[in-house]
């Protein structure tokens, strides 16, 4: 266990190249992509478990005679619409070949010879055989004008009842799919508790082994993984539930999440780890200035300047300022922290909140209780 504890410290102070940072927070990505899109596929199996088929449910609450009955009336309409274009057409032609007929006995009755006289009895013949023609043709439009009324009516007929069968089967299709709706409804709400009584027990033990591991050096795994469950189950929740419970959903988990951050931030700030601490104490002592206060450290050259946490850099130093009493033990006048004393193994002085001598490095324990 002691290797292991000091096998994690190392890592953590070995931080490695910019381009193994790179691959690793890259690596990190993807392993999260990769959770979020098998989650996805294993979600998506879930929404289709006995998912309600379209056509089979319309199929099997549908009359189906209905439909045939429907089709039989097509194809008569289409085969009397076939007749009553012919039945047009030769009414057309009937109509021509009448009205040419007309014509021509006109100009036989209009035709002179030389004489100026009428058309001869030949002549006269022709006209009668003409006139004969006229009559049939006359006999053969009567007739077509009775199949075309005849078509015509069976053509109002037959659509009248092709709007009743549409109208029957357009109210039984609306209620089967009411119907369907509200299977659909129900199979979602299932599948819907299924997914998340899969997800809510990943978000847990990810939220957990990303807490107790969040100082791991295998970190980054936990959270990239967390994060992808995350997304996926909000995403869920936002699919699902209807918008006016959503937005209570995302609510609570923002003042859950918020509330969490801000007692962790007081914790930090009244008990901060030894790490943060050491972070804090050594940009201090930077910047001259006492650790726990902030009150400048004047000692040395610096003994009689002021400066605050911007100005320090700007500060100028002459050679003549006194540095007597660098090398003496100091501890703050504001709050009275002790900032530099002797080292217990060399003897000379060093800094009271860090860790090692800066002289013979030798180690010292932080406990923070300065703080």
């Amino acid at each position: 266990m002691a290797d292991v504890r000091k096998e994690r410290k190392n890592m953590k102070k070995a931080k490695g190249t910019f381009w193994v940072r790179f691959s690793i927070l890259l690596l990190a990505i993807v392993f999260g992509i990769l959770i979020y899109w098998s989650t996805g596929f294993l979600l998506d199996d879930i929404r289709v478990i006995k998912m309600p088929n379209r056509n089979v449910f319309f199929k099997e609450r549908i009359d189906g005679s209905l439909q045939k009955k429907l089709t039989t009336l097509e194809v008569r309409l289409e085969n009397l619409e076939h007749k009553h274009t012919l039945i047009s057409q030769q009414r057309g032609f009937i109509k021509d070949s009448s009205g040419s007929l007309k014509v021509v006995v006109d100009n036989l009755f209009k035709l002179k010879n030389r004489d100026q006289q009428l058309i001869s009895e030949s002549q006269f013949g022709q006209v009668l055989a003409t006139l004969d023609k006229i009559i049939r043709i006359q006999d053969e439009f009567k007739e077509t004008a009775d199949r075309y009324l005849k078509t015509t009516n069976e053509r109002f007929e037959v659509k009248k009842q092709i709007r009743a069968l549409k109208t029957q089967i357009e109210s039984q299709r609306q209620n089967v799919q009411k119907l369907f709706s509200e299977n659909l409804h129900r199979h979602r709400i299932r599948t819907t508790f299924v997914k998340m009584a899969f997800l809510l027990p990943l978000v847990l033990l990810c939220t957990i082994l990303f807490v107790k591991n969040r100082s791991s050096i295998y970190r980054l795994i936990y959270f990239s993984a967390a994060i992808a469950i995350y997304i996926k189950t909000a995403l869920i929740i936002h699919d699902n539930f209807p918008s006016r419970y959503f937005k209570y959903i995302l609510t609570g988990a923002m003042l859950a999440l918020v509330g969490w951050g801000f007692v962790w931030l007081i914790r930090r700030l009244v008990k901060p780890k030894i790490e943060t601490l050491l972070k804090q104490y050594r940009q201090a002592y930077e910047r001259f200035l006492c650790p726990v206060c902030e009150y400048p450290i004047k000692t040395g050259p610096r003994k009689y300047l002021y400066w605050t946490r911007r100005t320090v850099h700007k500060t100028a130093l002459t050679a003549t300022q006194d540095t007597q009493d660098a090398d003496e033990p100091y501890s703050c006048p504001a709050c009275g922290t002790t900032l530099f004393e002797k080292c217990e193994s060399c003897g000379k002085i060093c800094h009271s909140l860090l860790p090692n001598c800066l002289h013979c490095g030798n180690k010292t324990a932080i406990t923070g209780k300065e703080y």
